[in-house]
């Protein structure tokens, strides 16, 4: 049986300004056991985009969920998937001329999954993010937060050509959903072009049924936990309105991988190493100096050695 938790909490910069949530999220469960789930992030600087979020996940599961109930086993996932975002697509912008509004005020992302337990269909566009934890315990970057010139979020009003839509051959123990405020948590800049640049310790948390035992009757207080978690102090620098989507399939138990993969990361030896990078001149300085004091120090030894020399020998 697949288990889900999922919520949307209001940013901290958002509180500050009185403002309301912009993200929005839905699960649905089919009688088949399938389970679909959107999450979608209203760009902030949108006037309307916390409506244009919701109708963005109501219309994409309803969607997805109708084709599947009519067609069964036969549903072609992918093609559904790319009618689901375009008559996502075309509800807010029906939306927004029957309110005389510009569209442009109702820009928002979008990511949708559709998970039979093992393989899922997927549907992505925007900064947020799909991750999947596979059955041999690795989690992979299903999707890639799109962003134009690393500034600009990518909309889906932007269009099918910038949507992403696959089906992975992986089978998956679970799968989350987030949008940027969530999934930037998850991947560090520290950890970019590491061997492992996901926060293995953190992710683990929210997805690993090997430590999280979930059930029907334990999954509501496992979600609750995890949210009291992304409201407390420790997430208080994400300022962004954070959402989570977890699927969790029961009756797996992810593969566990040797310790190491689960341990800290050496922060102060990463930091350092980025500072290294980004600031080079601040430590070819350092080094310059430190090279010539050892030379320095090096120069009166060598003197010394030689007078010693010269003293045995007479």
């Amino acid at each position: 049986m697949i288990h889900a938790y999922g919520y949307s909490i209001v940013g901290t910069s958002h509180e500050k300004k009185g403002s309301i949530c912009q993200d929005a999220n839905k699960i649905k469960r089919l009688d088949n056991g399938t389970v679909i789930a959107a999450v979608a992030d209203g760009v902030g600087s949108c006037k309307y985009s916390d409506v244009a979020a919701e109708i963005a996940v109501d219309v994409s599961i309803r969607v997805c969920a109708e084709e599947i109930d009519f067609n069964g086993d036969s549903f072609d996932p992918q093609k559904t998937i790319e009618e689901a975002f375009a008559q996502a697509e075309r509800e807010i912008d029906e939306h927004s001329l029957s309110e005389s509004h510009l569209i442009t005020d109702y820009d928002t992302t979008l990511s949708l999954v559709i998970y039979d337990g093992k393989h899922i269909s997927y549907g992505h566009c925007g900064d947020g993010g799909i991750i999947g934890l596979t059955n041999e315990g690795d989690y992979i970057k299903v999707t890639i937060p799109q962003k134009n010139e690393g500034v600009y979020v990518i909309p889906l009003r932007a269009g099918k050509d910038t949507w992403v839509i696959g089906k992975s051959d992986e089978e998956f123990a679970s799968v989350l959903l987030a949008t940027d405020g969530v999934y930037d948590i998850f991947f560090p800049y520290l950890l970019k072009g590491q061997p492992v640049e996901v926060y293995v310790p953190l992710i683990r948390y929210f997805m690993d049924n090997g430590i999280l035992k979930a059930s029907e009757e334990t999954i509501d207080a496992i979600g609750k936990e995890r949210e009291s978690y992304l409201s407390s102090e420790a997430c208080i620098s994400i300022t962004d309105d954070k959402t989570v989507l977890v699927l969790i399939n029961g009756e797996v138990q992810p593969a566990q991988k040797e310790d190491s993969y689960y341990a800290e990361p050496a922060w102060d030896e990463l930091q350092l190493g980025w500072n290294k990078k980004a600031y080079p001149h601040l430590y070819e300085k350092k080094e310059e100096l430190s090279v010539g004091s050892a030379k320095g120090a090096e120069e009166p030894m060598q003197k010394k050695k030689t007078r010693l020399t010269r003293r045995k020998s007479l």
